[in-house]
């Protein structure tokens, strides 16, 4: 049906007469808009207080500057890359850089860091405690040659992991993240770079942890020894050939593990060399088989070692435990 303008108007006036005919109230309205108001007020007020707090906490976090080196907090996993932290033994450890990784965007990714000569540490922010990192590598400008990183165990003990260290005089590095070849780490990655400092007066160690009197069913201990780093550098056990086979279990304790090198000789032969692990992690464990009968001890060496001379002012400690038994 067709409604000209003057039909629509008198539609208009005929449904909004009986609301002009009732009362309005103007107190109910004022009161009503007093407390709106007031209460806008106060939602504003605790929204500003908030907003300055978390103004302030920030400024204390990222307004860490040079005049509180003296000062460094105690960093914890979930801090992630806090400016400076101090690890247990008194080393402070000082950020350069962050750095990002999505290997499901991008098959490598490559930035620039400043150094002052110092030893320099990787320190990650993995997406999972068990994830398998990428490779991360560092080269020197105008040195033709990679330092690789082993980040192997850095998701699950949250430690910084050292690089080794540059030739005198660098002041750049370049650091390569990238996936091995048919392997992409899962989810999102980031690396903190960091800078540190050993303390002025090294702490005392921590005392050695103790092996397992036995590993399994089959294996019994039958000698142990342990070592101090720096003072004592070197475990030497021998034990009496039984027939049997032997097997040899070392590691590292304090901030140390996994940091400095060790060498095994079994009567005076190389027979292992890598990294000092970290206790019953399985990788310093060495099954020699049984010994020929014409050997009637056999004579084990175990010695610590770095090529970093900031360790020697860290402490650490070494175990070396023998057992015997047939696997």
């Amino acid at each position: 049906m067709h409604i000209d303008q003057g039909e629509l108007r008198d539609l208009l006036d005929e449904r909004s007469n009986p609301a002009l005919d009732r009362p309005i109230p103007w107190h109910s309205l004022r009161t009503r808009t007093r407390g709106a108001r007031r209460r806008r007020l106060s939602a504003v007020a605790v929204a500003v207080t908030f907003a300055v707090a978390v103004v302030t906490v920030g400024t204390i976090v990222s307004l860490r500057g040079p005049e509180q080196v003296d000062q460094p907090t105690t960093a914890t996993v979930t801090e992630k890359f806090p400016i400076q932290y101090e690890e247990s033994d008194g080393t402070v450890y000082r950020r350069l850089a962050i750095a990002a990784f999505d290997p499901s965007r991008e098959e490598s990714t490559t930035f620039q860091v400043k150094v002052s000569g110092k030893p320099v540490a990787i320190l990650p922010d993995c997406p999972h405690p068990k994830a398998g990192p990428p490779r991360v590598s560092v080269r020197v400008p105008g040195l033709n040659k990679d330092f690789t990183l082993s980040l192997k165990n850095s998701c699950e003990r949250g430690k910084a992991v050292d690089t080794q260290l540059f030739p005198a005089g660098t002041r750049t590095v370049r650091f390569s993240v990238t996936t091995y070849p048919w392997v992409t780490p899962p989810g999102k990655w980031r690396f903190g770079v960091y800078e540190w400092t050993p303390p002025a007066t090294m702490r005392t160690a921590s005392p050695p942890v103790e092996p397992l009197a036995k590993i399994g069913k089959e294996l019994s201990l039958v000698a142990k020894g342990s070592a101090t780093w720096p003072g004592t550098r070197e475990v030497t056990l021998t034990v009496p050939n039984r027939g049997h086979g032997l097997a040899i279990v070392t590691y590292c304790g304090d901030g140390l593990a996994e940091r400095l090198s060790r060498k095994l000789w079994v009567n005076g032969r190389l027979e292992d060399s890598g990294v000092c692990s970290f206790p019953l992690s399985g990788a310093g464990f060495l099954h020699l088989g049984k010994r020929p009968s014409s050997e009637k001890t056999t004579t084990i060496r175990v010695r610590l070692e770095t090529s970093i001379p900031e360790y020697l002012r860290r402490p650490g400690t070494l175990t070396v435990a023998v057992y015997d038994g047939d696997l």
